[in-house]
């Protein structure tokens, strides 16, 4: 599948849209934003160029009126957000422009671009980037909205449908580095979210003036291995230390979850006085609330494979 915004027709639309798509997960002062998204100085809400068809952006501010339900994330770093029209007269008028900009968005498969403010340090006006998503229908009371998944060529996952594992990427056409590195980024992310920000193993996480720092997203069957980047599921969130000594098959974990450490004399001994033995056999500390986002057993299977052949 090619990418959706191939059929935006209008280029300075389209790189707009590729421009937000870019920045996702990121959170930015409103200041670098507007001085790089078009309308977001003045407009609030959704905004419609003037002379376009189709709403560029939809924002959500801390003091907005409507009440936005909180957004869910799937498997595929897809994830579905309730949009409140906007009203006029207290009642929510489909024929206003904004409103128009976005059914025409629904009609015609344009995607638009989601920011959600959040508290910044010391009073400042920060907004998180949540990319791109697709107005999938209007349920009467809220536009119903769907992010793009973490491979952006291909279509989300349907709500009522369990995703399907691929432990492994598709033998297509070779992608650019700069592509790659992108959606490894977007992979990063969405495990970051699923896990609360915090290291499945020691449940440590910390953060720093509105964000986390000291987690990252480790690969259970490795990049290398062509492991799938387009899933959370074949992904883990590690605090730093912890994830140097997974790559290193230090430790690993079994179909149950539960942790294996090397038999390593050396390790062991350096380890000691570190809690990572305390934790031998044990399940790990944090996972996602729901089951469909923690790691998929032929993932497991094939970590605990590959660490099984590594030692021995």
């Amino acid at each position: 599948m090619a990418d959706p915004l191939e059929n935006v027709a209008v280029p300075e639309l389209a790189a707009q849209l590729s421009k937000i798509r870019e920045l996702f997960g990121q959170i930015l002062p409103s200041e670098e934003l507007q001085a790089t998204i078009r309308g977001f100085q003045s407009q609030r809400g959704i905004y419609k160029p003037a002379g376009s068809n189709y709403a560029l952006w939809i924002r959500q501010t801390l003091t907005s009126p409507y009440a936005d339900k909180r957004i869910e994330w799937r498997p595929d770093g897809s994830w579905t957000y309730f949009y409140s029209p906007e009203s006029r007269d207290g009642r929510a008028d489909l024929s206003l422009p904004t409103n128009a900009g976005l059914l025409r968005c629904r009609d015609d498969r344009i995607p638009v671009g989601v920011f959600r403010q959040v508290g910044g340090p010391s009073g400042l006006s920060e907004y998180e980037v949540m990319g791109l998503a697709y107005v999938e229908a209007f349920d009467g009371d809220h536009f119903v909205i769907r992010g793009e998944a973490i491979d952006w060529t291909t279509s989300p996952v349907p709500e009522n449908v369990e995703p399907v594992f691929h432990p492994f990427e598709s033998s297509g056409p070779m992608q650019a580095q700069s592509l790659r590195t992108m959606r490894d980024h977007r992979f990063s992310e969405v495990v970051r979210r699923v896990y609360n920000e915090r290291c499945a193993l020691c449940n440590v996480g910390y953060r720093l003036r509105g964000r986390p720092i000291g987690v990252e997203a480790a690969h259970i069957i490795p990049v290398e291995a062509n492991g799938v980047i387009g899933d959370v599921r074949n992904g883990l969130l590690l605090c730093r230390n912890h994830h140097a000594l997974f790559d290193r098959n230090a430790w690993t974990v079994d179909e149950d979850l539960r942790v294996g450490l090397t038999a390593d004399s050396e390790f062991r001994k350096s380890a000691a006085k570190n809690h990572v033995l305390s934790w031998e056999g044990k399940r790990l500390l944090n996972l996602p609330s729901r089951d469909e986002d923690r790691p998929a057993v032929e993932a497991l299977r094939w970590r605990l494979d590959a660490f099984q052949k590594y030692w021995h």
